[in-house]
């Protein structure tokens, strides 16, 4: 299908007011997360009726698209909402009201391949291109073949939403999706910090000696400094497997780094004046012990016995995703089960302080969790 490049302020705005007398519009978003130190909105495609465009948010102000995301009376369709709201909400302050979301549609109809290429394939008989999904977005200009690939991927939305509508409506399981959509209108992008001690996370790290931590400690940091500095994500400047390797041996990284895996050319140009920084300052700096944190036998039997409902919780989702042929994950997210695990649960009222649960969700499926905890832990 045709659509519309769009790159210039009055267009927008004149498209905006088109859209404003519609009763839906597919949305779909485009990031450079795989590119920049922090994620950039760098691309919207909109379709409606008779109307597919792509939109260029660096070039213009989306704000006049607010009041259209916010009004109850005209249906927001994505394919994933909860990433691109995420990406919406990370650059400007928005509400969203009146959203479907097809995969999660897909989920509750115990669809297993709901990715959109998948269920385009599977629905219309069409093979979408995957080219571009790991493209640099942030770039300009745009190829023309950048910009077939990225209308694409709304232009099937409304159907894919009539069909599993209907399918979910058949079912029963309508209103219940509709509560989950009205939850992930809720979603609030998660705030990007840089975490000093995160070097632990590293796999293999906690094997290391006290030398070796106090060395990777030091990469670590200095790797996020310079991957501010490119505007690159941290992974892309030099790998976790590549810290590790000199923290094993960091005196032969600094006689010659050329030897260790992982260290190109292009790293030894861009990167290797602050990984020898980094190396010496690691092996001058006191040894790192991994802080021990003393736990009470109090603590201990709160963690373990909050461990335990989790597992009965995700049993209990199973077995319901099982009886209900729908995913597990359409059940219960894995955030709101940790949250019931936690929650001191006496009365099924107890269920609305339940952040993320749903008032549709809690009167499904109260009385079933409280019966199916009380089984398994007598409370």
């Amino acid at each position: 299908m045709s659509y519309t490049f769009i790159d210039k302020q009055k267009d927008f705005n004149e498209l905006c007011a088109k859209l404003a007398t519609h009763k839906y519009l597919s949305i779909d978003t485009e990031s450079n997360s795989l590119y920049a130190y922090k994620e950039k909105f760098c691309l919207m495609q909109l379709s409606s009726e008779h109307i597919n465009a792509v939109v260029d948010p660096l070039a213009v102000d989306i704000k006049p698209i607010l009041p259209i995301f916010a009004d109850p009376g005209i249906e927001k369709i994505f394919h994933s909402a909860d990433s691109d709201i995420r990406v919406f909400k990370a650059a400007l302050k928005c509400t969203f009201v009146n959203v479907f979301d097809v995969m999660v549609a897909a989920k509750y109809l115990g669809i297993i391949k709901c990715g959109l290429d998948s269920m385009v394939g599977e629905r219309f008989g069409l093979e979408m291109n995957k080219k571009f999904q790991k493209a640099d977005w942030g770039r300009r200009p745009l190829s023309k073949e950048m910009l077939d690939y990225a209308s694409s991927d709304t232009i099937h939305l409304k159907k894919l939403r009539d069909i599993l509508g209907a399918e979910l409506e058949k079912k029963g399981r309508l209103e219940e999706a509709m509560g989950q959509f009205a939850q992930i209108c809720k979603i609030e992008p998660t705030p990007m910090r840089f975490d000093e001690s995160g070097f632990l996370t590293l796999k293999g790290a906690r094997q290391l000696n006290g030398r070796g931590l106090a060395v990777l400690r030091e990469l670590y940091i200095a790797r996020e400094v310079a991957a501010i500095k490119k505007d690159a994500p941290s992974f892309k400047v030099i790998s976790g497997d590549l810290m590790l390797r000199l923290s094993v041996a960091p005196r032969e990284g600094l006689h010659n780094l050329s030897i260790f895996k992982g260290v190109s050319g292009y790293v030894l140009a861009n990167h290797g004046a602050w990984i020898r920084e980094a190396l010496a300052r690691g092996l001058k700096a006191p040894e790192y012990q991994v802080p021990r944190r003393e736990i009470s036998r109090e603590k201990r039997a709160y963690f373990e016995t909050v461990k335990s409902r989790f597992q009965t919780l995700r049993l209990w989702r199973k077995e319901t995703a099982g009886r209900r042929n729908m995913l597990p994950e359409a059940i219960l997210g894995n955030d709101v089960l940790e949250r019931l695990a936690m929650a001191q649960l006496h009365r099924i009222e107890d269920l609305h302080a339940i952040k993320g649960l749903g008032a549709e969700k809690a009167a499904l499926y109260g009385a079933e969790i409280m019966e199916f905890l009380k089984k398994h832990h007598g409370k």
